[in-house]
C-alpha cells in the first residue's frame, strides 16, 4: 500500500483548520448561499417526484383456507373395500399450505397469465403484496392500480387465474396419480382372467364344478345313509310281525302261500269238502259199528280214495306232496286264517322289498363314498383356486373404486380455498408515496442545514485539538 508523506496532507490539515481566508461576513453569505441552494435543490427533486409519480390505487382482499378434512369409506361385501381422506391441510406442522399458496400467487405464470385475462402488458400488472397472519388461514392481498376500477379489475384477474391455475394443477395432480393405478390395474386385470382360467381348465378337467357340487355330494351320501338306517329299522319290524304270525299259523310264508294256492282251486276244495264230510262219516259209523262192519270198511276205502285224490291234485298244484300242509287247510276257514296268511305273505314280500332296497342303496353308498374319497383332493385344490380368484377379483375391484373415488378427492395435495372478502373497490388513492417523498426531502433538509452548521463551527474545535 502506498504511504503518503506527511508534507503532502499539510494542506489538508491547513483547509480543514484554518479554512479560507474570507471575513466572517463573508464566508456568512457563502454559508447560506449554499443552504439556499441545497434547498432549493432537495426540494426541486421532491416536487419533481410528487409531480411525476402517478396516482395509485389499492384494491385489497382475503383468501381463507378451510382447516377441516373429510373421508369417505366404501365397503364392497365379499370383494374389498376403498377409502378415500381428505386430510386438513394444517395437518402437518412442518409445512404452511399457505406458503406453498404464496409463491403460486407471486409466480411469473400467474402474473403473466391474470394480465392476459385484462389485456394489459405483463409489466403492468404488478405482483399483489401478500400477508400471512399467524395463527389463521388467511391471505390477505393488496394490488395496485391506476384507478380505483382498474386495481379491482386487476385483483380479480389474479383471484380468478389462482383458481384456474389451482385447478389446472389439481387436474394434473389427479391425472398422473390416475395414471399410477392404470399402470397396476392392467396387472391385476390380468391375475383375474388367469386365475379364472385355471379354475375352468380344472373344472373340466376333473367334472367338479363347484365347491356346492362337492358339498351336495357329502349330502347325497348323509341322505342314503339316513334313508338306510330307517330301512333297516322299518324291515326289522316287518320281520317281528312276520314271525309272530309264523307262530301263530305254524306256518312260514312258502308254506302260506302254497295253502292259498290249494285253497283258491275249485277241484281241490270240492275233494276237501267230501274228504271232511267222508272223515265224518266214518268217525260216526266207528263210534255206532265194529271195525270189521261193511259200512266202516266202505266209508273208510272212500276216505282213502278221496285222500290220495287230494295228494294227486296237490303235486299238480304245486309240484309236491305235504300231508302235514294239505291237512292245515279247512274246507270252512272260520277261524280267518286265510286272512292271516295274506298277511303272512304281505309282509314276507314287503321283507324282500326292503331287503333289496337296503342292499341297493348299500351299494350306491359304497359308491358315493368311493366318488367322495376321490373327490377330496380336488375340492381342496378347486377351493383353493376359488380363493386365488376372490383375492384377485378383490383387489382389482378395490383399484377400480379407489380409482373412482380418487377423481373426487380433488385437494388432498392443493387444500381448497375460499374468498373471504372479495377485492375492493378503493375510494381514495394511495398517499403513502407523497408522504414518503415529503418525508424524504424534510429529512434531507435536516442533515444538509445540520452539515452547514458543523462545518460553520468546526474551525475553534480543531484549532482547540490540535493545539492541545
Amino acid at each position: 500500500m502506498k504511504k503518503h508523506h506527511p508534507s503532502q496532507l499539510l494542506w489538508l490539515r491547513r483547509a480543514a483548520v484554518k479554512g479560507s481566508s474570507l471575513p466572517v461576513n463573508a464566508r456568512r453569505w457563502v454559508y447560506i448561499k449554499t443552504a439556499i441552494g441545497a434547498l432549493a435543490i432537495i426540494w426541486t427533486l421532491v416536487t419533481l417526484v410528487l409531480v411525476i409519480s402517478p396516482t395509485r390505487f389499492e384494491s385489497k382482499w382475503t383468501l381463507i383456507l378451510p382447516g377441516a378434512g373429510a373421508g369417505a369409506l366404501v365397503n364392497l361385501d365379499s370383494i374389498g373395500q376403498a377409502t378415500s381422506t381428505n386430510s386438513s391441510p394444517y395437518a402437518s406442522s412442518a409445512i404452511d399450505p399457505r406458503e406453498n399458496y404464496k409463491a403460486l400467487s407471486m409466480s411469473s405464470v400467474l402474473i403473466n397469465a391474470a394480465a392476459k385475462t385484462i389485456k394489459i402488458p405483463n409489466y403492468k400488472m404488478g405482483k399483489p403484496k401478500l400477508k400471512l397472519p399467524n395463527q389463521t388461514g388467511l391471505m390477505q392481498f393488496t394490488i395496485s392500480g391506476p384507478s380505483a376500477e382498474g386495481a379491482q379489475e386487476k385483483a380479480w384477474a389474479h383471484y380468478h387465474s389462482l383458481q384456474a391455475l389451482l385447478s389446472r394443477l389439481r387436474d394434473d395432480e389427479t391425472q398422473q396419480r390416475e395414471n399410477g393405478v392404470k399402470v397396476g390395474l392392467d396387472g391385476f386385470a390380468s391375475k383375474v382372467s388367469q386365475s379364472q382360467d385355471k379354475i375352468l381348465s380344472f373344472q373340466s378337467q376333473i367334472g367338479l364344478v363347484s365347491l356346492d357340487q362337492f358339498k351336495e355330494l357329502a349330502l347325497t351320501i348323509e341322505r342314503l345313509r339316513h334313508n338306510r338306517v330307517n330301512m333297516v329299522s322299518k324291515l326289522q319290524g316287518v320281520i317281528a310281525s312276520q314271525k309272530m304270525l309264523e307262530m301263530h299259523l305254524s306256518l312260514n310264508a312258502k308254506q302260506a302261500a302254497d295253502l292259498l294256492k290249494l285253497k283258491n282251486d275249485q277241484l281241490y276244495q270240492q275233494l276237501l269238502v267230501i274228504y271232511t264230510q267222508a272223515t265224518t262219516t266214518l268217525a260216526e259209523y266207528s263210534g255206532r259199528y265194529g271195525k270189521k262192519h261193511p259200512q266202516v270198511m266202505t266209508q273208510k276205502h272212500q276216505q282213502n280214495a278221496l285222500f290220495q285224490a287230494l295228494k294227486k291234485r296237490c303235486k299238480i298244484l304245486l309240484g309236491y306232496q305235504d300231508d302235514v300242509l294239505m291237512l292245515k287247510l279247512s274246507a270252512d276257514d272260520i277261524d280267518g286264517r286265510a286272512q292271516l296268511m295274506r298277511q303272512l305273505i304281505s309282509l314276507n314280500t314287503e321283507a324282500e322289498g326292503l331287503n333289496q332296497e337296503i342292499k341297493s342303496l348299500t351299494t350306491q353308498i359304497a359308491a358315493w363314498d368311493t366318488r367322495l374319497e376321490d373327490s377330496n383332493d380336488d375340492a381342496a385344490k378347486l377351493e383353493d383356486l376359488h380363493r386365488e380368484h376372490q383375492l384377485a377379483t378383490a383387489v382389482f375391484t378395490s383399484a377400480i373404486a379407489k380409482l373412482d373415488i380418487g377423481k373426487a378427492d380433488i385437494y388432498s395435495a392443493y387444500p381448497l380455498i375460499q374468498l373471504l372478502a372479495p377485492p375492493s373497490l378503493p375510494e381514495k388513492p394511495n398517499k403513502l408515496s407523497t408522504v414518503l417523498a415529503l418525508l424524504g426531502g424534510i429529512i434531507s433538509s435536516i442533515f444538509c442545514l445540520a452539515g452547514l452548521s458543523i462545518l460553520w463551527v468546526r474551525k475553534p474545535i480543531l484549532q482547540k485539538i490540535l493545539m492541545t
